[in-house]
């Protein structure tokens, strides 16, 4: 008999926001279901069977990653006995990290259903630690190295998606890399010899953000970063980020995230 209703599962504590445990034999077959607000990343190293994701189904070839987003709906049967881990995400992790890599290669891994590993290489041994570790920033840079194994392992002929050289990925980029982030779409798109409402579309088509949307998002992190970091002062960070003065920059940080500059640093004196 199929359900009216899609079940919602939410497998993290309120204020926890990131989970690692080894995979539970126990759930080697589930129900159709949607996670509460996290991105789940399944490693598994040992089992065969399917996974059934939004309705498309692939084939489970161990070592492989299973990538459920946020309000996906899947399922699987797996044959035991299963050997992996299961990593569960929530998106202000993502928001809230001062590595400005870790949410490009979120993206990246996100717009696949499964990706099929040549080897399990140190991705064990990092799943391992990330799972005794409760230090934020040690975490941070524990995931970061994660994405980075995982994204190694792609099969670049085919699985071509995302590592094309288009707009988006030279926008990213072009942030990722340069020594200071600046407020101006305009100046971004001129150094990639295009308009801004040419690169806008060309972020709208991969992440459905705007550029400005995804420029606040680096602008915020760099600001972070700056704050958490350094002994600047507000108004030395507001122009190092191409604010005019320091109230300005105020306003659109706190926009953002709720605090004030002032109000996030004393967070962490």
């Amino acid at each position: 008999m199929i359900s009216k209703t899609i079940l919602i599962k939410d497998k993290l504590e309120p204020k926890k926001l990131l989970k690692i445990a080894a995979f539970d034999n126990s759930k080697a077959v589930t129900k159709p279901h949607r996670h509460n607000g996290y991105l789940e990343l399944v490693f598994l190293s040992a089992t065969s069977g399917r996974h059934v994701i939004d309705g498309n189904e692939s084939p489970i070839k161990t070592p492989c990653i299973l990538i459920i987003r946020k309000d996906s709906v899947h399922h699987w049967e797996l044959a035991t006995p299963i050997e992996g881990f299961v990593l569960l995400v929530k998106k202000s992790f993502v928001d809230l990290s001062l590595d400005l890599e870790i949410a490009r290669m979120v993206d990246e891994i996100s717009k696949l259903d499964t990706i099929y590993l040549k080897e399990n290489g140190i991705i064990p041994t990092l799943l391992q630690l990330l799972e005794q570790e409760e230090n934020k920033i040690c975490q941070e840079g524990l995931f970061r190295s994660l994405l980075a194994k995982v994204l190694e392992s792609i099969d670049k002929i085919e699985q071509p998606t995302f590592l094309s050289n288009d707009l988006y990925v030279r926008f990213i980029e072009l942030l990722n890399t340069d020594s200071k982030i600046r407020n101006n779409v305009a100046y971004y798109a001129n150094l990639l010899h295009t308009s801004p409402q040419n690169l806008t579309a060309a972020c709208k088509k991969n992440i459905n953000n705007t550029a400005s949307q995804i420029l606040a998002t680096y602008i915020i992190k760099e600001a972070k970063r700056l704050i958490f970091y350094t002994n600047k002062s507000i108004a030395e960070i507001a122009f190092s980020l191409g604010f005019t003065d320091k109230s300005n920059f105020s306003k659109y940080f706190k926009r953002f995230t709720g605090f004030t500059p002032s109000e996030f640093k004393k967070q962490y004196d």
